[in-house]
């Protein structure tokens, strides 16, 4: 039986040779699995690296898009709000031009009320004065008029009064003298006083009434 088992001293140093390769082999086998391992290991860190780099230029980018639709809609209402006070402003301002308009219109319909009111009065009161005027020249003529009448009435008493007086001088041509003359004298200076009086009015008479 130990004659079976016995091995050949020349196969020694071939196994050993052999024994060495194959704990190389392993040993090459091991460090070339790490490296994989870690290779491996480092591009799926890699690979999150880039994933969560991706998903953080994807927030952010998704910030900005946030931040430029705020910033666009704060804007547009800015300037909602600017046309809105704009429209505001303007019509505010027609409704003031609209109102001094129609109280310029009133106050020119009140000025044409008042200037024909104005006009109306003066126009009246032109009438009553041509009126008053009016009677104070019919009554200057009329005073004109009384005086003229009362002047011819005094002439025609003072022509009566000469009439009786002529009458009763012709009455003393009835007792004359032998020289024919009236036996009572004439009375010539009344006579002419007579006269001169009539005359007298009846120029006055004439004068008045020829004003």
């Amino acid at each position: 039986m130990m004659k079976r088992f016995a091995i050949d001293a020349r196969f020694i140093p071939l196994a050993r040779r052999l024994l060495l390769g194959g704990l190389m082999l392993a040993l090459v086998a091991c460090a070339s699995s790490a490296k994989e391992q870690e290779a491996a290991e480092q591009a799926r860190a890699v690979e999150v690296q880039r994933a969560q780099e991706q998903a953080a230029a994807a927030a952010r980018a998704a910030e900005e898009r946030s931040r430029i639709a705020r910033q666009e809609a704060e804007r547009q209402a800015e300037v909602a709000r600017q046309e809105a006070q704009q429209r505001a402003r303007e019509a505010a301002e027609e409704a003031a031009r609209q109102a001094q308009r129609e109280e310029a219109a009133r106050l020119a319909a009140a000025e044409q009320a008042r200037r024909a009111a104005q006009a109306r009065e003066d126009a009246q009161r032109a009438r009553i004065a041509q009126l008053e005027a009016q009677i104070a020249d019919l009554r200057d003529i009329n005073a004109r008029a009384s005086a003229v009448n009362s002047k011819y009435e005094e002439a025609i008493v003072a022509a009566e009064a000469l009439l009786e007086a002529l009458n009763a001088e012709q009455q003393k041509y009835a007792n004359t003298n032998a020289a024919g003359e009236p036996v009572v004298p004439l009375d010539k200076a009344g006579l002419a006083d007579l006269e001169a009086r009539k005359d007298s009015l009846k120029r006055e008479a004439q004068a008045l009434s020829q004003q």
